[in-house]
């Protein structure tokens, strides 16, 4: 059988050219399909990604208990040093705690691909410390900013959202006079869609008393646990600690889960349209050779056999679209660079497409699914029709 059955399949093949009309809806019907619902997911993947990027598994952001969002954090000087002072955080080489105390804030400013159109900035406070604690954070241009100064360090991914960032300019920040003086990179990860200023000094410019959180480094992943325990288990506090992987997740995940149900949506919707595409091509296929099928039935090819030849050369003709609509994703839309839209408290997120292998992947299962449904009854109505009525009707 398995030879019979690539013998059909190299001629089905073969007379694909005399074919190439019906093949051809469904190749495109199938690289739309797989295009777009490749090209949705990879904004969904490119999103997380971005938050994946800046956590590392000995790293906490301490926030007050039950918040998710430093926007609605709180700690005070008092609870400040009993949060440093908690066993399990690493220490610099000065004895130090490796920790940044931050001031989480936002304000507007006039978006750079949108004239007449502002967006949320995020104003980051943070300690001088603040590289030691994000080694993966670097300095790209210029210098850091000065103690005591109203002094910025900029993302690269803030600088192309937002006008009046480039380094060296002064930029007014919600009736504040900053001035740019360095700019920041960290592989891509949503910490370069901010700016950074010292935290004192931000907190001051904004008459603001408390901070917001606190970034720190553990002595190991498993020292989580210890320190944990120690600010859970301190009457004065009344704050928890978070895996940093844990908050970048709840950050990003709402977002990016939203937008992977709208790929798969929206690849329904379009594949069911494809699904009939694929039955009625399939159909006029099986009639346009009802001659050829009938005769290779009378020579003793089985019904099985003209199945499953039928049956691969749907899937292979959905494949091919697949493969199409994959490589225009990726061509168009790989690493291509969007933005999240900004309201109220809601900062703007800068973030890349990401077509990784495993999303292409996906489009070729969705199209081998296609496939196999959309030649199935074709296939099975090509081996029902008695061969003599085959015959003669043609």
């Amino acid at each position: 059988m398995f030879g019979r059955t690539l013998a059909l399949l190299g001629m089905n093949l073969q007379s694909l050219p005399a074919r190439w009309g019906v093949a051809a809806v469904v190749v495109i019907c199938l690289a739309g399909v797989s295009g777009v619902m490749v090209s949705m997911l990879a904004m969904a993947e490119g999103f997380e990604q971005t938050f994946v990027r800046a956590a590392r598994a000995d790293r906490v952001i301490v926030l007050t208990t039950g918040e998710t969002f430093e926007s609605g954090s709180s700690i005070g000087r008092d609870q400040l040093a009993l949060l440093l002072q908690a066993p399990g955080l690493a220490r610099l080489a000065d004895g130090k705690p490796a920790a940044s105390v931050e001031r989480f804030t936002t304000s507007t400013l006039p978006l750079a691909r949108s004239p007449g159109r502002d967006g949320n900035l995020v104003l980051r406070g943070v300690s001088k410390e603040v590289f030691a604690v994000r080694p993966e954070v670097r300095l790209a241009a210029g210098r850091m900013f000065t103690p005591g100064l109203r002094e910025l360090v900029v993302g690269r991914s803030a600088q192309r959202q937002f006008d009046g960032l480039a380094l060296g300019k002064e930029v007014s920040l919600s009736g504040v006079v900053w001035r740019v003086v360095g700019e920041f990179q960290s592989s891509g990860s949503a910490l370069e869609s901010e700016a950074w200023g010292e935290v004192e000094v931000v907190m001051n410019a904004y008459n603001q008393s408390g901070y917001s959180s606190v970034t720190a480094l553990l002595d190991s992943p498993a020292a989580f646990a210890t320190y944990k325990a120690a600010v859970t288990g301190n009457p004065l506090l009344s704050h928890t600690p978070l895996r940093e992987a844990d908050y970048y997740a709840a950050q990003g995940g709402t977002l990016s889960t939203a937008m992977r149900v709208i790929g798969y949506v929206v690849a329904s919707i379009m594949g069911l349209g494809a699904l009939f595409a694929a039955i009625n091509t399939m159909y006029a296929s099986i009639e346009a050779r009802g001659v050829e099928l009938a005769t290779l039935r009378a020579l003793g090819f089985d019904g099985p056999t003209l199945v499953v030849s039928v049956l691969i050369e749907s899937v292979l003709l959905c494949g091919v679209g697949a493969l199409l609509g994959g490589a225009l994703a990726y061509l168009m839309f790989n690493g291509y660079t969007v933005s999240t839209i900004s309201s109220g408290s809601f900062s703007q997120v800068s973030f890349a497409f990401s077509v990784s292998p495993a999303l292409l992947l996906q489009g070729a299962i969705w199209a081998a699914v296609i496939g196999l449904a959309g030649g199935l009854l074709p296939a099975l109505r090509a081996v029902r029709v008695p061969i003599t009525e085959a015959l003669r009707a043609t």
